[in-house]
């Protein structure tokens, strides 16, 4: 499923049809079909009329309003919202140890493989300087990863690789 994100200040969200439109001063800025959209998400000055807000309270989709700055100020949730079905999957992934521990590993070792490449393109631009201290440690980290078992032994070596980055 989709989220719709509306950004254009001043621009309003209709229904026509199957059809989800973004209008802005009488032009067309979007059109996509209603189908598949699981939440709406309005930054600051967007509105909305009656017929789509029926349309997603009968859908079962939410509506976040949020500022400019992505501060949430409040929702519109049908009833039966369609997302209970997706929260309680997240609180059951949130028990499951085994798959934080994956998902930590997986988002920590994508972030130091970013560190490692930027190190080494710095390097490539700055050949009179050297980086073979802030390399090791980054590759070290890398290396130790997988062997890793706990949440916070990862958060370390991340702490680690950090520091080496800055």
């Amino acid at each position: 499923m989709a989220a719709l994100y509306l950004t254009e200040q001043g621009s309003k969200l209709r229904k026509a049809s199957q059809r989800l439109i973004v209008e802005k001063n009488g032009e067309t800025l979007l059109e996509i079909p209603a189908y598949g959209i699981d939440r709406v998400l309005i930054f600051g000055a967007v509105q909305l009329s009656t017929q789509v807000t029926g349309f997603l309270l009968e859908s079962g989709i939410d509506v976040s309003f949020l500022s400019m700055n992505g501060k949430l100020k409040g929702k519109l949730v049908p009833v039966q919202s369609m997302n209970v079905f997706l929260r309680l999957a997240q609180y059951e992934r949130f028990r499951d140890e085994e798959y934080k521990l994956k998902i930590a590993k997986s988002i920590i070792g994508a972030k130091m493989m970013n560190q490692r490449t930027i190190i080494l393109r710095y390097q490539r631009n700055h050949p009179d300087v050297d980086f073979s201290g802030e390399l090791g440690i980054t590759s070290s980290s890398i290396e130790s990863l997988p062997d890793q078992k706990v949440i916070a032994s990862l958060m370390g070596l991340e702490g680690a690789s950090s520091a080496a980055y800055v």
